[in-house]
């Protein structure tokens, strides 16, 4: 944006500034250690990219703020920030847990998204159900991603389309449906949403984003709408075996999702 009508925008971009500083849109990120909770982070929001850690806790709990680069406002870069609820080694020591738990129940009520993260290979779910119980007191809207769906037997991901295979979709609606049952009933809300994806991917990251969106107080949708940093194409360039003119037919279908976000209307949201 330029000129005449980017300084008259320019006031707006600093009130949106303004409110990632003064309380960053935060989410909780929970689970065993080696589900993948950082790489979900980082495809969803760009983390990986971030420019700082303005807070950090002590031994490997996390609670930081990360400054991020927000560019889905049509013609304005936005200076943003996300806040990241994290214990890295959930499950690996027993002694350690009881400490990670207890800052949870801490940290928990300041966040506006817990994101439950399990693996679609791992069947034993008594330590997830465990800590679920012990946190859900404390915790916001839940949403429960099951990462890794690539590896999810018969193991025979369609490399042409970046998809599941017919045989390996079956199995993922059935694992979908073991971890709703077996997980969602510890939850404090009702009806978590449970979402089947592939960080490494890309694969179903629009639903998993979607699904966190719903779970946020309406009021702070909108900044985490604009923390979003992947794409169609991120899923579609590991589509293999798809020639160009199929790449794009495909993201015909699913580009809306990646449209730009016009300011003004921004504006009227955040009023609203």
């Amino acid at each position: 944006m330029s000129g005449a009508a980017g300084e008259a925008l320019a006031p707006l971009v600093r009130a949106i500034e303004e409110e990632f500083v003064k309380a960053p849109p935060t989410i909780a990120v929970i689970g065993l250690s080696g589900v993948g909770k950082s790489s979900t982070i980082n495809v969803m929001f760009g983390t990986d990219k971030r420019v700082s850690a303005t807070t950090r806790g002590t031994s490997r709990f996390n609670s930081k703020t990360l400054e991020l680069a927000s560019n889905r406002v049509d013609g304005s870069a936005i200076r943003a920030a996300l806040r990241v609820i994290d214990a890295p080694g959930l499950g690996e020591d027993i002694t350690l847990d009881q400490n990670y738990l207890a800052r949870y129940r801490h940290h928990l009520p300041k966040a506006d998204i817990a994101l439950w993260v399990v693996a679609a290979r791992n069947r034993a779910l008594a330590l997830d159900q465990r800590y679920l119980e012990q946190l859900a007191d404390r915790m916001p809207r839940l949403v429960i991603g099951i990462n890794q769906v690539d590896l999810a037997d018969p193991v025979d991901w369609n490399e042409a389309i970046n998809m599941p295979s017919s045989t390996q979709a079956d199995h993922i609606s059935g694992i979908v449906e073991d971890r709703r049952e077996k997980l969602a009933r510890y939850a404090r809300n009702e009806a978590p949403a449970v979402v089947a994806y592939s960080a490494r991917r890309y694969y179903n990251l629009q639903a998993l984003f979607l699904a966190c969106i719903k779970s946020a107080p309406p009021e702070r949708r909108w900044m985490f709408e604009l923390l979003k940093s992947f794409s169609t194409f991120d899923w579609l360039e590991r589509a293999k075996g798809l020639s160009e003119a199929q790449k794009r037919e495909l993201a015909k279908r699913y580009i809306a999702s990646d449209a730009k976000i016009e300011l003004e209307k921004l504006a009227r949201v955040m009023k609203s």
